[in-house]
């Protein structure tokens, strides 16, 4: 009978000190993998931002542009980050934020050629082109981080950002009720994955590719029977106004990969 007592008791110190401790653990890995993938949506938006408000050194002839390469880009890419979320640039501790530091790094190495050319004026290197490239280097490298910049089907530019499934579900969500979507519980590549879905509203400055001929910069100073409705990257202007929803960032990671330090 004593034995039975002293079993009883380890199984209940068991289900009152174990449990709960394990309980709490998984819940705290929890919070740091949303904090990570959170941090791998800021960085890819900070670079956007820096590519975006550097258009005049991009599209400059000749000149000194090391800043748009190697770690001085990584080192504006942080300026822009801790200046926009008023936080320190997240440390490299897990495999997928290196993977997307060194992408990042790669996508402007590979752009180099372009971007110190001395004759090409505008060279069509802007946040949506830069977000492309990086997100097919990253699907090219396999290795479990997927990150593209995508909205509804309607209207989509780049076949290659074509939402998926879960990504049109978020969105579905979203024009219902904006605000950051995150899954625990989702998939990638047939395998147990973390998805976020972060909403970008609309900007002024979107209007410049995206919205009406009047908004469009190659149409500044002309006579409107001379306007053009094809926006300065070639292709033709959706109408768009700031109501309407511009789509956002999808952030997918292989849990294997993302607690890899």
């Amino acid at each position: 009978m004593t034995k039975m007592k002293n079993f009883l008791a380890l199984i209940l110190c068991f289900i009152f000190t174990v449990l709960p401790y394990k309980a709490s653990l998984a819940s705290e890995s929890r919070n740091e993998m949303r904090q990570v993938i959170g941090d791998i949506t800021k960085i890819y938006l900070s670079s956007m931002v820096y590519i975006f408000k550097h258009q005049e050194l991009i599209n400059q002839k000749g000149g000194d542009k090391d800043e748009l390469f190697g770690d001085s880009f990584m080192e504006n890419v942080k300026a822009v980050f801790e200046t926009k979320y008023k936080d320190e640039f997240p440390k490299n501790d897990y495999f997928a934020i290196r993977m997307l530091v060194q992408a990042m790094v790669e996508v402007m190495e590979d752009n180099k050629p372009l971007l110190n050319d001395t004759e090409i004026g505008f060279k069509g290197f802007i946040p949506a082109i830069f977000a492309f490239q990086l997100s097919e280097k990253l699907s090219i490298k396999g290795i479990g981080l997927k990150i593209k910049f995508t909205r509804t089907k309607a209207g989509l530019r780049n076949t290659f950002n074509f939402p998926d499934a879960w990504e049109i579900a978020m969105m579905e969500k979203i024009i219902r009720t904006p605000r950051i979507y995150y899954d625990e519980n989702a998939t990638l590549n047939g395998k147990p994955a973390y998805r976020q879905f972060t909403p970008l509203p609309m900007k002024p400055y979107c209007l410049n590719c995206h919205g009406k001929p009047e908004n469009n910069p190659l149409n500044y100073g002309k006579k409107e029977a001379d306007w053009t409705n094809v926006d300065m990257t070639g292709f033709p202007m959706e109408n768009w106004s700031m109501q309407d929803f511009g789509g956002g960032v999808s952030v997918s990671i292989e849990k294997s990969n993302l607690h890899t330090k």
